[in-house]
């Protein structure tokens, strides 16, 4: 396998190193096609036997310049013409007032002479400047071929780079690509810098000819005056490549649809999940009849970096009009809905028959990547959808609320959601951060505090404001640390997390608005991370660390509390966002609920990566029943922390929602709290 990766790399090379030879064989017959004009110039030879210096008239053979608009003595010749020509007009035009038929006639010959000069006079720029073009898309075309036979060069000297991420690729491709756009920008720079600097000097010592003579000091002058010419010249140079990369950049990294249509984007996805979640809720009372209602939910989720770095990367600037019809069909691939009628045969305790109805309803969820990868093109498409992966989309405005890596700990996004205590559908305009009891919370811009105290549902509450019309507020805090009229700056510590007002657990519900707008703080508010996804999570993705052997409960009868606690809600449905028998629950709300009831761990209700930042990791062989295992990547989460269950033994655990057998080595077992098979 590796000798055939290593032979189909070598043949890359030989094609690149081919087209490379092609191309320069291509750039060296359009120079020798440019016009050329002999200049007369004088040669000097030295007598070998007297020593004396001769000269002699020779002709040279240069390179004749691009044609441009000529100065105006070369015009002048022209412009006598023109002249004669208006004045042969004007005395038609003299005549003509009195003959309707003349001057229709005179009128339409002015315009064919108008239209015909301009089109000749085009045709003749064009048939001179043909040979210089030619030589430009030459030049252009082999500077591509050398760059891409630098990197078939490097991948066929270094086989690991094949393996690196497609962005860690793409990079490199592209660092060597601007190697060659630069070397060629210098080489022009230096050319015509050499020409500036001679033309100006020329001036200069021509200017001062007269006096050299008598004041020998101007020579110094000279010089010093075209040193001058240079070094700016050089300078700007160096200014103009600086900003074109910094440009450059900026623009290959970050989103450029403006706030409102970036924010609208993932608001109507959410919108339609939500419209979906309800749907499932309702199933019973849209559906009656039915002696049972059996379910199968996949997980209701999406990533909102894949769902704006796919829109970005196929659509740039986009409005959210152009890509509604998009998103609908993103969104219909994402989820399928079934419900299936079932009749089933049953027996009593006395043995006698009897008919079940059964409504069986399915959610199909297919991973958001799997279905944009559907519509990216290999090669610069996915490329630069792995650059928006990457910098979350560089639109960053706002800084981090804490010192740490948040994203992890999002227990709710912005956008619609079923809401917590009233089950309906609720718009939801800020993100609720999870974090531990007083963990300080820092201003994420300067500006002044607006506002701080009890604010009712949001509890203490701070909020901070400033002249660019930036705003940003910060709920359920446990206590302040700024008042009313005060002067912030970024990074200060204004409060600290607690539950206060209408609030689950220890949290902090933060906001960010431009211009009063609502803004999504997951585009617009710094994560603390690198890009992927919510803090350090060791080992590589794949799935839960789960030992060989069946290992010993915790003799504190701890596991036997927990499992006796999880096995209550055996068949449940799973409930995005549900962490109660009220609600129902999501995969780590039944965790926290499981772990708070039985009394083996007091958590505040958070994500998966919230709990895993908790816990303490251990190897394989000290794995028993009763630890929590994590799972990475079972479906498009925003971070890498996916899913999360109790471990029961015999590889083997309880949980509740789908995970993706194939992406893990663990064996789904009816100790779950959803039925059927998972997908």
């Amino acid at each position: 396998m590796e000798e055939s990766l290593l032979s189909r790399q070598q043949r890359k090379y030989e094609k690149a190193e081919k087209r490379v030879e092609k191309a320069e064989k291509r750039l060296e017959q359009a120079r020798e096609r440019l016009p050329k004009k002999r200049r007369l110039s004088i040669e000097k030879e030295v007598d070998s036997e007297t020593g004396k210096i001769r000269r002699r008239l020779h002709f040279e053979q240069e390179i004749r310049p691009e044609y441009g608009k000529p100065s105006l003595p070369a015009r002048a010749g022209g412009l006598v013409r023109t002249a004669a020509v208006m004045k042969l007009h004007s005395k038609i035009h003299e005549s003509e007032q009195q003959n309707v038929s003349v001057e229709a006639a005179h009128k339409s010959e002015l315009l064919a002479e108008q239209g015909a000069g301009r089109f000749l006079r085009w045709s003749r720029t064009r048939r001179r400047s043909q040979p210089y073009r030619a030589l430009r898309h030459a030049e252009r075309q082999a500077a591509k071929e050398k760059a891409n036979l630098a990197w078939q060069t490097a991948l066929r000297d270094h086989p690991e780079l094949q393996k690196q991420h497609t962005l860690a690729k793409w990079m490199q491709k592209q660092q060597i690509k601007r190697k060659y756009a630069q070397a060629a920008h210098e080489t022009k720079q230096a050319a015509q810098l050499t020409q500036n600097v001679l033309t100006s000097t020329g001036q200069i010592v021509r200017a001062a000819a007269q006096q050299i003579a008598a004041r020998k000091s101007m020579l110094l002058i000279v010089a010093v005056l075209a040193m001058i010419v240079m070094f700016f010249s050089a300078g700007m140079t160096s200014c103009t490549a600086m900003l074109s990369g910094i440009q450059s950049s900026y623009i290959s990294t970050a989103y450029m649809a403006i706030e409102e249509d970036i924010c609208d984007a993932d608001l109507y996805y959410t919108e339609m999940e939500v419209d979906l979640q309800l749907d499932i809720n309702k199933t019973e009372e849209s559906y009656p009849g039915y002696d049972e209602y059996r379910y199968n939910i996949g997980e209701i989720s999406h990533n909102p970096y894949e769902l704006l770095g796919y829109l970005s990367t196929k659509f740039n600037a986009f409005t959210f009009d152009e890509i509604r019809g998009e998103i609908e069909q993103l969104f219909s691939e994402q989820y399928t809905l079934t419900r299936e009628a079932v009749t089933e045969n049953r027996e009593d305790d006395a043995g006698n028959p009897y008919e079940v109805s059964v409504l069986q309803t399915t959610l199909t969820v297919k991973p958001l990547f799997d279905v944009i990868g559907n519509y990216l093109a290999a090669g610069e498409e996915s490329d630069r959808y792995g650059v928006y992966m990457q910098t979350l989309g560089n639109r960053q405005a706002f800084g981090n609320p804490f010192d740490l890596a948040w994203l992890g700990n999002v227990t709710s996004g912005y956008g619609y959601r079923v809401h917590p205590t009233t089950g309906e559908k609720d718009l939801h305009r800020g993100i609720d951060i999870a974090a531990a009891q007083g963990t300080e919370i820092r201003a994420i811009q300067d500006g002044f505090v607006t506002s701080a105290g009890d604010a009712g549902s949001y509890g203490l509450c701070v909020t901070i404001a400033d002249d660019q019309v930036y705003e940003s507020r910060y709920a359920h805090c446990s206590s302040l640390a700024v008042s009313a009229g005060q002067e912030v700056k970024r990074g200060d510590v204004i409060a600290a997390v607690g539950s206060t007002g209408e609030s689950t657990g220890p949290h902090l519900h933060l906001e960010v608005l431009l211009n009063g707008e609502y803004l999504n703080p997951y585009f617009f508010v710094d994560t603390g991370d690198d890009g992927t996804g919510g803090g350090a999570i060791p080992g590589t993705p794949g799935g839960p660390e789960i030992p060989d052997y069946s290992g010993s409960p915790v003799g504190d009868g701890t596991f036997a509390a927990m499992l006796e606690e999880a096995e209550k809600y055996l068949g449940w449905p799973y409930v995005w966002g549900g962490s109660s028998p009220a609600t129902s629950f999501d995969c780590s709300g039944f965790v926290c609920w499981v772990l708070n009831q039985s009394g083996a761990m007091s958590i505040e209700r958070t994500t998966a990566t919230g709990i895993y930042n908790r816990c303490t990791v251990i190897p394989k062989s000290e794995a028993q029943p009763g630890d929590l295992i994590f799972f990475t990547r079972t479906y498009s989460s925003p971070g890498p922390i996916s899913h999360i269950g109790i471990y029961v033994g015999d590889g083997k655990f309880i949980h509740c929602g789908n995970v993706r057998p194939d992406r893990t080595e663990v064996e789904v077992d009816e100790r779950r709290t959803e039925k059927g098979p998972t997908p």
